[in-house]
């Protein structure tokens, strides 16, 4: 910083006499340093005789005396006289005279009506910087303030304001007096008036190919100024709002055609520069650098980073996550028309890209991954970081076979009957079960999709397996049973034979001794029988066996016959009993 140096000369304050002052009021102010005398005389005028009191018994302190009160003083009388009947006034009051001593120097301060900055001890104005003085004085009154600018001889400031519009250093030395010649001591006010403003320029930094500028590039303006220094340096684009520069501003704010961006600086005195414009555009740069105007310049903006993508190849499901198989590949795609992918970055389960992408990929970490992708153009476009989770489900189905209903199990073998559902249910624990097949004996395979049930009798094989919806299939499963709808046969016969025969109602009834014994049984040829139960004549159910203890009569025996399945037979007969 050039700042213009002025000596300036120690300026002796003016002489100023102490003496007595009679304000508007009639108030009568004496200088505390000067002698007082008090004289008696018997008219108020100044040309009538007047005599020096004398003091007897305080002769060595009067003629001269000097006060020793700031401010008001009184001199007494003790009996006042009524001045038309020459007695005294009662009651009895006093005669008052007052005189002021003021001993204290007045007080000045500049009163600054404009914005300043202080730079290294040194205080700047600008353009139209005027000083106006105020004073104060507590008790006589302010008689004048005397200003010494640079060295001058004290002038009377008046009560105008004093302009400077010359661009260098002052020293201002100034003091004010009162009306009974108290004054203050010289007090000194240093300052420099800055009238120039600051000047801009600018430069683009960044990378470029051929005329393509990255949006990484920006305009980065600088500033310079001689005196109270740089405030800010404001700018605009395409006549937007205003703002503050603080940082070089990105090219990728401009429009891909023509933008401007208008821009000027402001010391710290106000001083503003002239408004000045920079002009970008699409059109030929064959010519700019030769271009006497350093405010326009032509180039093409890339704003625009790579479009990105990432692609599944081969089995993949949409949950609550996007799940995959271990055989499908992770594809990641780039596009960029202007300047062209530079290069395309990935990490799998790491925030930080380490990996440059060349051709698709698998997955290694079963279970949920979180693969973070970024791509950049020629010219350093960055596309913002995109993330996918992808779920690597290698987990198998598992299917299990289950009999809701009738059945009945003996050594390795299922019995079940034509109403009994037989259930598959399957769990997965990643992207869900996509179908389960099943093939019953040797017929064609069959979606599962409800419980079913066979109603051939005999033995059967069901295989399964189930797949998820990446694919991944369950080792084939099986099942043998069998289908037992046939009840149990019946068989009964008597310990004795027949000793005749009859007919009851068109009924052919074999007759037997009261000694004859019914035995009952039944035989099943899959499952087993379990219950055989009879009732005589309609009466109650009876399992006990053999049936003996007939007494004479007709007999109607009907007898049910259960195998484990529930299946049921039932046969009736017919005898009579005689002695």
């Amino acid at each position: 910083m050039l700042l213009l140096q002025v000596v300036v000369f120690a300026q002796e304050p003016l002489k100023h006499e102490k003496k007595i002052y009679v304000n508007p009021e009639g108030k009568v102010f004496v200088s505390k340093d000067l002698p007082v005398y008090f004289k008696v005389s018997l008219t108020p005028n100044d040309s009538s005789p007047s005599y020096v009191l004398p003091s007897e018994k305080s002769a060595k302190y009067a003629n001269p005396m000097y006060f020793d009160t700031e401010g008001e003083n009184t001199l007494r009388s003790p009996s006042a006289v009524d001045p038309k009947t020459k007695k005294m006034l009662t009651p009895k009051q006093d005669v008052l005279f007052d005189v002021y001593a003021d001993g204290f120097p007045p007080s000045t301060k500049i009163k600054l009506h404009q914005a300043h900055f202080t730079k290294n001890s040194v205080l700047y104005f600008g353009q139209g910087y005027s000083l106006e003085f105020e004073a104060f004085d507590k008790l006589s009154g302010i008689a004048a303030t005397y200003v010494s600018i640079n060295g001058s001889k004290y002038q009377n400031a008046g009560k105008s304001q004093i302009v400077f519009n010359e661009e260098k250093e002052y020293s201002v030395l100034y003091y004010s007096v009162d009306n009974v010649g108290n004054e203050e001591s010289p007090k000194n006010l240093k300052f420099c008036i800055d009238l120039k403003a600051p000047i801009t320029s600018f430069k683009i930094i960044g990378e470029s190919k051929g005329n393509v500028l990255s949006s990484k590039a920006s305009i980065s303006f600088s500033s310079k100024d001689t005196l109270s220094g740089l405030k800010h340096i404001m700018y605009s684009i395409n006549d937007g709002a205003e703002k503050v520069y603080t940082a070089p501003i990105p090219l990728s704010v401009l429009k891909d055609g023509k933008s401007k961006i208008h821009y000027y600086a402001v010391d710290n005195v106000g001083n503003k520069e002239e408004t000045k414009v920079i002009a970008a555009s699409t059109e030929s740069v064959s010519e700019r650098l030769e271009s006497a105007d350093p405010s326009a310049f032509n180039f093409y903006i890339d704003n625009d980073p790579p479009v990105m993508a990432l692609e599944i190849i081969g089995d993949q499901a949409k949950g609550k996550y996007l799940y995959i198989s271990e055989r499908s590949r992770v594809k990641i795609n780039a596009t960029d028309d202007k300047s062209g992918v530079g290069k395309i970055e990935y990490s799998i389960n790491n925030v930080l890209l380490k990996d440059q992408y060349s051709e698709p990929f698998a997955l290694a970490h079963e279970g949920l991954n979180t693969i973070v992708y970024a791509a950049s153009d020629n010219v350093g476009n960055f596309a913002l970081a995109q993330t996918q989770q992808v779920y690597l489900d290698k987990h198998i189905p598992n299917t299990h076979l289950s009999f809701k209903g009738k059945q009945f199990v003996n050594r390795d073998t299922t019995f079940i009957t034509d109403d009994t559902q037989i259930v598959l249910t399957t769990s997965e624990t990643g992207s869900g079960v996509q179908e389960v097949e099943y093939v019953l004996d040797n017929n064609g395979k069959v979606v599962y999709g409800s419980p079913v049930t066979v109603k051939k009798n005999g033995f059967h094989t069901l295989t399964y397996q189930a797949k998820d919806k990446v694919n991944n299939i369950e080792a084939l499963k099986s099942c043998s049973f069998f289908i037992d709808n046939i009840p149990p046969q019946i068989f009964a016969h008597f310990s004795v034979t027949t000793i005749g025969k009859k007919v009851i109602r068109e009924e052919n009834y074999d007759i037997y001794p009261s000694n004859a014994i019914l035995y009952i049984a039944a035989t099943d040829n899959a499952s087993g029988g379990e219950k055989i139960e009879y009732r005589i004549n309609g009466k109650e159910w009876q399992s006990a066996m053999p049936v003996k203890g007939f007494v004479p009569g007709n007999y109607e025996v009907e007898i049910n016959a259960y195998d484990v399945l529930k299946n049921k037979s039932t046969k009736i007969i017919r005898f009579a009993i005689e002695n």
